[in-house]
């Protein structure tokens, strides 16, 4: 749906429904619409044998995508996906490892997957002039002719130290890399975040990938990380002037892959305020079910991860619906979170709405929990909504506490740090977690994590406040932004032009 026919629908809306007053006290009014039973229903549903585990394209995904939609629909909420419909088309690219690889800098010959790792391209056979490019920034590329070259660089970009923010460095390097014309990208690997062989593991298997790659193919260069723990390759190739490198990729497949965002809108009530829009996300997809084994149990049903994030925005977008806040509402369900936060960095991509009008995401998302009196919100103390979160969870018994494992980074590792990084304030809350500790990881993307092990009354309970934690901001006199130096206030004052 384009900008004009949305604000079309909007307005045509208003014209035959006279705005819903919002309950005067708003916890009696979330209680009868978020109830235990509503809640147990979509996530029995979402997280049954029958869709089983919602991999992302798979059949049992897209029917997932039409009981939310169908969802959106019985309540009034207005579609915001492609062609007036409640779905963004996502399109992704399905790759399978190559079944040979190999880059020969010299003598020294490196292969895959020991200690080289394909993360995008196509089959090659390759043999051209190397040269290094420190980080592959643009100022880097300033300085030299990378042309028909396959470019080594560091992997990740300065100041970086996730493997999950190189992972979106890589792709973009890539990319500005292509348009000048290299053959290849090598970038070198040392994160002890993420050890080389978990690496092994998740990149030698199938994979996921936005397909945003150019009717020229001009984007289609391979891309690899090369191990390199003790940072010795990174020593010779730096102080190497001239070299030649040799790369053979065989066995290589690609295949396109479609799957959907559902997007609905609930319109504001106040003449100015509504023209700025809350983001309620959470991911739908989860990881199917585990493949060439006789266990009695193989389907991966992903109650916690994430069919209660997903139960909270579609009852969340009811309550919305028959009380609108003075801010409008975006409620986004997106795929593949799982194969590496897609669905939404699709979006944000390929946004409905200007990403400036979109002033707060309140992504729900988590492993799990271990303590039924808490919520954890990652980012708790980052943005200005700090006391809304505190007071929702408070109205409802329970306490909101910070990150307890910082080091993990988790805020970066969800759907809300797509959002994050072009400014939009974009904290998560998640179910109450003191520690990733054995009782969290009995269900941490394990067959056992089934409807009949939740506690319903606590999850209730969280639904409950995520909703008013999201009405206070919604309604909120001016809209919460980034804490005073937080690493994302930058781009948030760039995007609001503040």
């Amino acid at each position: 749906m384009n900008k004009n026919n949305l604000i079309s629908c909007l307005c045509c809306l208003s014209l035959l429904l006279p705005a819903a007053p919002s309950f005067a006290q708003s916890e009696p009014g979330i209680k009868e619409v978020v109830t235990q039973a509503e809640v147990e229903r979509h996530i029995r549903f979402l997280a049954s044998d029958e869709l089983q585990g919602r991999d992302t394209g798979s059949p049992e995904l897209d029917i997932a995508a039409r009981y939310i939609a169908e969802s959106f629909r019985a309540n009034g909420i207005l579609p915001a996906g492609d062609s007036d419909t409640y779905f963004q088309q996502v399109h992704l690219r399905k790759t399978s490892p190559p079944e040979e690889g190999k880059l020969q800098i010299g003598k020294d010959v490196y292969t895959m997957p020991n200690e080289l790792l394909m993360l995008a391209g196509d089959n090659t056979d390759l043999n051209a002039p190397l040269i290094y490019l420190n980080h592959g920034t643009e100022d880097d590329l300033k300085k030299a002719n990378v042309k028909g070259k396959i470019v080594i660089v560091k992997a990740g970009m300065p100041g970086e130290s996730s493997p999950q923010a190189w992972f979106t460095s890589s792709a973009e390097k890539r990319r500005r890399l292509a348009e000048k014309g290299a053959k290849a990208v090598v970038e070198l690997y040392n994160n002890p975040q993420l050890p080389w062989k978990v690496l092994v593991n998740y990149l030698n298997n199938d994979q996921l990938q936005l397909d945003t790659e150019k009717e020229s193919g001009a984007a289609e260069i391979p891309l690899f990380w090369l191990q390199d723990a003790k940072n010795n390759i990174l020593k010779k190739v730096a102080e190497t002037k001239k070299a030649e490198a040799v790369l053979q990729i065989k066995g290589k497949v690609n295949q396109r892959v479609k799957s959907k965002n559902v997007l609905g809108i609930i319109e504001g009530t106040d003449p100015e305020l509504k023209d700025e829009y809350i983001l309620l996300s959470a991911h739908y997809d989860h990881v199917g079910v585990k493949r060439g084994t006789t266990d009695a149990d193989t389907i991966f049903n992903g109650a916690r991860d994430n069919a209660i994030g997903t139960a909270s925005i579609m009852l969340a977008a009811k309550y919305f619906a028959e009380n609108p806040p003075k801010r409008s509402v975006l409620v986004a369900a997106w795929t593949a979170e799982e194969k590496g936060l897609l669905g939404s960095a699709w979006y944000a991509n390929n946004p409905v709405l200007p990403l400036e009008q979109i002033v707060y995401n309140l992504n729900i998302d988590g492993a799990g929990y271990n303590d039924t009196t808490k919520i954890t919100v990652i980012g708790l103390e980052r943005t200005e909504a700090e006391s809304d979160f505190i007071t929702a969870a408070r109205a409802f018994g329970l306490e909101a506490i910070q990150d307890p494992v910082p080091e993990q980074n988790l805020f970066d590792r969800s759907d809300n740090v797509n959002f994050a990084k072009r400014g939009i304030p974009a904290p998560t809350f998640s179910p109450g977690v003191t520690a990733f500790d054995e009782e969290l990881m009995k269900y941490y993307h394990q067959v056992t994590d089934n409807p009949e092990t939740l506690n319903f009354p606590y999850v209730t309970s969280y639904s409950r406040a995520f909703t008013l934690a999201a009405e206070r901001i919604a309604n909120a006199s001016k809209a919460p932004f980034w804490k005073k130096g937080d690493k994302y206030e930058a781009a948030g004052q760039e995007l609001y032009n503040r």
